[in-house]
């Protein structure tokens, strides 16, 4: 039986769900939203769904399972509560929201009402980062002794101008959360809990309110220290997005890109074996990770798994994402207790 599903937001984001969704057979899209009713219209015209222009008119006349929420960032908390609310499962684009307390406010419910929530925090599925986690797992690194990530893309001014929400607080939240957070996301998989973290933060090369660069520590409970790096200011093209991992017994450099390994020094694996192995799998189209995540998430709700992307498993993300961006503008470190409230 297919899953009844409806898209809250029909832009750029939502684009890649649809074609995801049209790669796959357990969800059936039955609704569209978005406040521009044409472009609500223009993405149900191929499901032969119903489309809406107001989230709450949906939840009242459309039959369904499951919505998936694809609207700018600082939206996500009260749609995906809405959908909750009414015993619905959901699927949340990244980041789960812009502060900590909102993203726990989606767990909680989902929780109470006995739904599920998830996070296309899908580079976890990537096959380069699931091997990563795997080696992790295995304890082939050895104790993690140092981390870091960074994300150095392009965002001409032109992308900020051409969806207003881009670049602010209240909307976007930034570098990190918009572009960095699924590097971070990765390392917090790995690293355990976290203890404080410093940063520095500016807004170099764009005329938005938010940051487009910042180089941060992360000082995890266990003492390790891992570094974050993250602009938007690169010129022409994406630089890179690396994840470096070292353990005692092993180091990891997953770049340029995500879908490349650049060091493998774990166990006796020859290096170049695994790199060209990890090179030959067929080529991801741009929509694979989200057919990925709604794979992820259909499987939870038709078998029973646990979803792999679990929106719980974002929580400590977003804490230190909003740590790191409130160190920058407060110039001090920020304890996690801070965020999270726990252990005051």
């Amino acid at each position: 039986m297919a899953i009844r599903t409806a898209l809250i937001g029909c832009g750029k984001i939502g684009q890649r769900h649809l074609q995801a969704l049209v790669h796959q057979n357990a969800i059936d899209l039955v609704a569209t939203v978005d406040i521009n009713q044409e472009q609500a219209e223009a993405a149900a015209v191929a499901f032969d769904a119903a489309a809406f222009t107001d989230t709450l008119e949906m939840l009242d006349h459309a039959d369904i399972d499951a919505a998936i929420i694809a609207t700018p960032s600082g939206l996500h908390r009260d749609l995906a509560l809405q959908v909750i609310e009414r015993g619905k499962h959901v699927m949340v684009e990244k980041p789960l929201a812009l502060a900590y307390h909102d993203a726990k406010a989606i767990v909680d419910a989902a929780q109470a009402h006995k739904v599920i929530a998830v996070v296309t925090q899908f580079n976890r599925l990537l096959p380069t980062i699931e091997k990563l986690l795997q080696a992790h797992q295995d304890g082939r690194l050895g104790r993690i002794v140092d981390a870091g990530v960074a994300v150095r893309w392009s965002r001409p001014q032109s992308y900020y101008d051409e969806a207003p929400w881009r670049g602010t607080f209240q909307m976007d939240g930034g570098v990190l959360f918009n572009q960095a957070i699924h590097a971070i996301d990765v390392v917090l998989q790995i690293m355990g809990p976290v203890a404080e973290v410093f940063a520095y933060t500016a807004t170099l090369t764009h005329q938005i309110e938010a940051e487009d660069s910042v180089a941060g520590t992360i000082r995890f409970k266990s003492g390790v220290l891992a570094t974050v790096a993250a602009t938007t200011c690169v010129p022409k093209t994406n630089l890179e997005e690396r994840l470096t991992i070292v353990g005692e017994n092993g180091v990891v450099v997953i770049g340029p890109t995500v879908n490349k390994v650049d060091t493998w020094r774990v166990g006796d694996d020859d290096e170049e074996d695994v790199r060209q192995k990890l090179l030959d799998l067929p080529s991801r189209p741009s929509w694979q990770s989200h057919h990925d995540a709604l794979e992820d998430f259909a499987d939870a709700i038709l078998q029973g798994n646990k979803p792999r992307l679990d929106a719980a498993s974002a929580l400590n993300g977003i804490a230190v994402v909003e740590g790191l961006m409130r160190s920058g503008r407060e110039g001090r470190v920020v304890k996690m207790s801070e965020i999270t409230g726990e252990g005051i």
